[in-house]
């Protein structure tokens, strides 16, 4: 990790951990949550929790463009991926 790499963690950015660690961290504070005694707590575990799972599907989604750059959304005449047969 680089000096800015450093930084950005100490203010709580999630970019600079590889996969694994950002699992392995979500792991840890799923279960502080499941065990957690308040509801102060608990709210405060979760908004956490939130933030790696936006951060996991960023990455996610990211990989999916790279690996199909020319993908697009299907767009029915009643609304996305609803059926046609009427």
């Amino acid at each position: 990790m680089g000096i800015f790499d450093s930084i950005a963690r100490g203010l709580g950015s999630l970019r600079p951990l590889s996969y694994a660690e950002l699992e392995d961290e979500r792991e840890a504070l799923r279960q502080r949550y499941v065990s957690s005694d308040t509801i102060r707590e608990s709210s405060i575990l979760y908004d956490r929790l939130r933030r790696y799972d936006i951060e996991m599907t960023r990455r996610a989604n990211e990989v999916y463009e790279r690996d199909n750059p020319d993908a697009t959304t299907r767009h029915r005449e009643h609304g996305w991926y609803l059926p046609n047969d009427d």
